[in-house]
């Protein structure tokens, strides 16, 4: 079956896209169609849900691949039926930027390319090295899709700051929780990514001005939910970069106070090993 009078891939080529069956170059034309046309997009999203999974005994998102046809055939064709059945696309609803953010998250994977940790559920990975830019070859296609929506539909929520750090932009990321953190001071996600955002910044320039403005917006947030991981990581992180060592000692055990199973606590106690050393 085939969207937009045969105009679009079909639901069987979007299928196999989201199960990672297509070639190379294949995949690529699939990608930067996804990334402009919006009735295929919200069927990808839609398909892609499928394989969204709860960890157990966290509030962490994680996302496995399944090579399910059937249940991907299935959310496909459902996700057909709804565009064809209403004739006007809503990427998202009430809670787009909600569903776009987790399309973000299920792109990106186990993908790192920065220390802070952002808030929305994305799995741990080690740092791999910088992203350059969102144009960039490094960016897989999915991740380029997810950003490209983002770019286009939520072009001011808090989201495209995320989609920004993720493509290498922590300026812009500044900019938009700068101005979001004034309108919703005690959002406590807002802050959190304002601190990571200040943090990437800081780490290509640094500026030790940035990392006191993350330890500013991680203790703003941790003043809102003193038990929040990303901004306790973001925290320590903070800390360790204004070269307030012992501080950040105890940043870190605080940390592992509340998350002392994960790969980020992993690299907590690397931290702490580092900070340890003579």
């Amino acid at each position: 079956m085939k969207l937009n009078g045969g105009t679009c891939p079909s639901l069987e080529t979007i299928g196999a896209f989201v199960e990672d069956r297509l070639k190379d170059r294949e995949r690529e034309t699939i990608a930067e169609h996804l990334a402009t046309c919006e009735t295929c997009y919200f069927v990808f999203t839609e398909a892609a849900s499928t394989i969204v999974t709860a960890a157990p005994q966290t509030n962490v998102v994680t996302f496995r691949p399944r090579r399910k046809t059937w249940q991907i055939a299935g959310g496909l064709a459902a996700a057909a039926v709804i565009v064809l059945a209403v004739n006007v696309f809503r990427p998202f609803g009430a809670n787009g930027d909600e569903r776009a953010l987790t399309a973000l998250v299920t792109a990106v994977g186990t993908t790192r390319a920065f220390e802070p940790r952002l808030t929305g559920g994305f799995a741990y990975a080690p740092v791999r090295g910088p992203v350059r830019g969102a144009n960039d070859a490094n960016l897989a296609p999915d991740v380029r899709i997810a950003i490209a929506e983002i770019e286009k539909q939520y072009a001011a929520k808090p989201v495209a700051a995320t989609a920004a750090l993720i493509s290498g932009d922590p300026n812009h990321a500044i900019d938009i929780l700068e101005a979001h953190s004034q309108l919703r001071p005690t959002d406590s996600k807002i802050l959190s990514d304002l601190a990571a955002a200040y943090l990437a910044r800081s780490a290509a320039s640094g500026s030790t001005d940035d990392a006191s403005k993350a330890l500013a917006a991680a203790n703003r947030a941790l003043e809102v939910d003193r038990l929040m991981p990303e901004a306790l990581f973001n925290r320590a992180l903070a800390l360790q970069a204004s070269g307030q060592n012992n501080d950040a000692r105890i940043a870190w055990q605080a940390y592992l106070a509340v998350d002392d199973g994960s790969g980020w606590a992993d690299e907590a106690r690397a931290h702490l090993r580092i900070l340890s050393q003579p």
